[in-house]
């Protein structure tokens, strides 16, 4: 189900910010409509306030802490473990004909991942995408290295590998890696789903504990111990990104789903604008960009102004510069010299809906400390203290709501405190 139209956009946000700051980009001639700045620094000062204010408002939580920040978390485990040996490889396949024995249906495959555990391209990974059980052949989009990033060294002939029927660290069914919205801080006990045909009990226990217990012996069965500990690779130091992963004793022998409360954390915003140097029918050229390659895939791109405006895409390739997507959607094709703004899909500040009018006034607030010179005295700072938050603090007490059930005895009533998500 999509958001309401009028929901609180990052892009929103970054316009409102840089139209009071006096940042706003408005065309080569000046006189255009308010748009976030394309100047790398004044967009990297926006961005820095918008998620310094939702960080903000995160931080004045109530005693009690924010009821939106508390969520189910659901990871997915299995005891499927393909082993194997490539007889040939390249940037995006794997061949080992020893698979159809097996696999002897198209596309039974898909949706697993390849991990890639000895010789050429050790340490990558990916998710196949197609199976062609003629040969055993797999298909990949890419090679990812071994924290999830584009660019991972393609595997070869004679390059050994482990396929899991879900994303695990390096082939190991009994470590998964959690998403980087988990920050580490459990709220409850874990357990297996409802649906699970069986109610084996898990319990917390520290990692060392787990991780003794795997030297000793290569336990297969129902896990009945789990442990969150940092996100460790195969092989190498610590990645860039800050996260975790849930480790498991013993091994799984069949797929599960296992679920757990945890505290949800900020990630951040994220965006960049420019101006185009030339364009297609599947292209958008702006050379002044220094990311690498693939950076930007997956993320959406729009036309905020010039030919083209209203005009969207989502990038399926990104390489020196050139955003490439299936087709413009939603009216002409841009332009050179149209403004663009590509970011995440997933863009929003994590409070839901009902808190858009304090995480608008938080970072307001915040840019009228950042930006003195030309916000002073702007009166956001007190509007977001004196009314926004206290009305955040109302509206985050009404999460909780009192649900009335009748047991079956006439006279026997029963209230259960029941938490209401609105992420």
């Amino acid at each position: 189900m999509s958001e309401p139209t009028s929901q609180l956009s990052a892009l929103s946000l970054a316009t409102r910010i840089s139209k009071e700051a006096g940042i706003a980009y408005r065309g080569v001639d000046g006189t255009g409509r308010a748009m976030p700045p394309v100047n790398h620094d004044d967009l990297e000062d926006v961005k820095q306030v918008i998620n310094d204010g939702i960080r903000q408002f995160e931080a004045d939580a109530p005693p009690t802490g924010w009821q939106w920040r508390k969520r189910i978390l659901q990871v997915n485990i299995s005891g499927t473990e393909i082993t194997g040996t490539a007889d040939a490889a390249d940037t995006t396949s794997l061949t080992d004909a020893t698979l159809e024995d097996t696999y002897d249906e198209d596309d039974d495959l898909n949706g697993y991942w390849i991990y890639i555990t000895g010789e050429t391209g050790e340490g990558s990974y990916a998710q196949i995408i197609g199976y062609a059980t003629d040969g055993g052949v797999i298909t990949v989009a890419d090679w990812l290295d071994q924290y999830g990033n584009a660019g991972g060294t393609n595997p070869d002939a004679d390059s050994t590998y482990i396929i899991t029927e879900y994303e695990t660290v390096g082939g190991d069914i009994g470590r998964y890696p959690l998403p980087e919205y988990f920050g580490g801080e459990i709220s409850g006990p874990i357990g297996y789903y409802k649906d699970t045909d069986h109610s084996q009990f898990i319990g917390w226990t520290s990692e060392s504990i787990i991780r003794a217990k795997r030297q000793a012996d290569d336990s297969t069965g129902n896990p009945f111990l789990a442990a969150i500990r940092p996100f460790e690779p195969v092989s190498g130091t610590l990645g860039p990104k800050r996260r975790y992963e849930l480790v498991l004793y013993p091994n799984p022998t069949q797929s599960d789903i296992l679920e757990f409360p945890y505290i949800l954390v900020f990630n951040g915003i994220d965006m960049e604008t420019g101006v185009a140097e030339s364009t297609s029918a599947t292209t958008l050229v702006d050379s002044t960009r220094d990311e690498a390659d693939d950076y930007f895939n997956g993320w959406r791109i729009d036309i905020l102004d010039g030919t083209g405006r209203g005009s969207y895409g989502i990038v399926s390739d990104y390489a020196t510069g050139t955003f490439t997507v299936a087709d413009w959607l939603g009216g002409a094709d841009p332009d050179a010299d149209s403004v663009y703004v590509v970011q995440p899909l997933n863009n929003l500040h994590p409070a839901g809906m009902k808190f858009d009018e304090a995480i608008k006034c938080a970072c307001m607030a915040e840019a009228e400390q950042f930006f003195k010179n030309k916000m002073e005295n702007s009166g956001h700072i007190e509007r977001y203290i004196q009314k926004a938050l206290p009305k955040a603090y109302e509206a985050d007490s009404r999460s909780l709501m009192f649900v009335k059930t009748k047991r079956k005895e006439p006279e026997m009533r029963t209230w259960n405190l029941v938490e209401k998500d609105d992420g």
